[in-house]
């Protein structure tokens, strides 16, 4: 079966949303500082697709979604366009089957398609499994990011496009 992705429109916010919350339900507690995601709601997420502030891709396999991506426009330090992918989420039961490389390959050609230059995102540096999965997709690790009693708990990929 074939995954169908595209952008999430407000009314499917909830969709989004659960997907997130059962994808990183194993998370929950056992990451530290904790994952600003279980702060989302349905609502802040359609405010966000409709106000442009970050899109969300959905993918689809035989009509039920299984996965999701956030995008955040922005600009490098040249002012060229960047995006920041996050909370790239793909439910327990459908991973393994390449649907989060499905996501990440969409919103790359997307992005070209519309002069992105460059693609950034941040890992928990605690799960070393998911700095892997985006080296696999052609990111490298550009950096850290720390906060007062968390040296280092982000790790910091990108990714050329042009």
């Amino acid at each position: 079966m074939d995954v169908v992705i595209r952008m999430a429109r407000p009314r499917e916010a909830a969709i989004v949303h659960r997907i997130l919350m059962e994808a990183y339900a194993p998370y929950r507690g056992k990451v530290v500082p904790p994952l600003k995601v279980f702060d989302s709601t349905p609502t802040s997420i359609a405010l966000d697709i409709r106000s442009r502030r970050h899109g969300h891709a959905l993918a689809w396999l035989g009509g039920t979604p299984v996965g999701t991506v956030r995008c955040t426009p922005g600009r490098n330090g040249e002012g060229q366009r960047r995006w920041t992918l996050s909370r790239l989420a793909v439910l327990p039961e459908y991973r393994g089957e390449g649907i989060g490389a499905a996501l990440m390959r969409w919103m790359e050609e997307r992005a070209r398609q519309m002069g992105v230059v460059e693609l950034r995102g941040q890992v928990r540096t605690a799960l070393p499994f998911l700095v892997r999965f985006y080296q696999c997709l052609g990111y490298q690790v550009l950096g850290f990011q720390s906060k007062p009693g968390y040296p280092r708990y982000l790790t910091i990929i990108g990714k050329r496009l042009r």
